[in-house]
């Protein structure tokens, strides 16, 4: 059992000097610790989708403006050769 909360226990404690109630509070804290992990990599993953939906806005927006300039050259190049 000490193998499972090393980084909880002093140095050179055992878990057997502990009642049931102090490692279950130990275990308590181990497991908000990990609950605020969990929360922070939730938070971070969010901005990075934010950033990842900017920027796919961003192409988008360049390819559709690309096109358009595109479009308007050819139509300007075909008006002048007598086409349309």
């Amino acid at each position: 059992m000490a193998d499972v909360l090393p980084d909880v226990l002093p140095d050179g404690a055992s878990v057997g000097r502990y009642t049931d109630r102090e490692i279950l509070l130990m275990l308590y804290a181990r497991v908000d610790d990990f609950a605020k992990r969990a929360d922070d990599h939730e938070t971070r993953l969010r901005v990075l989708e934010a950033q990842n939906n900017r920027n796919i806005g961003l192409q988008a927006v360049t390819g559709g403006g690309s096109g358009a300039v595109a479009g308007t050259v050819v139509a300007v190049v075909l008006k002048f050769l007598g086409g349309v």
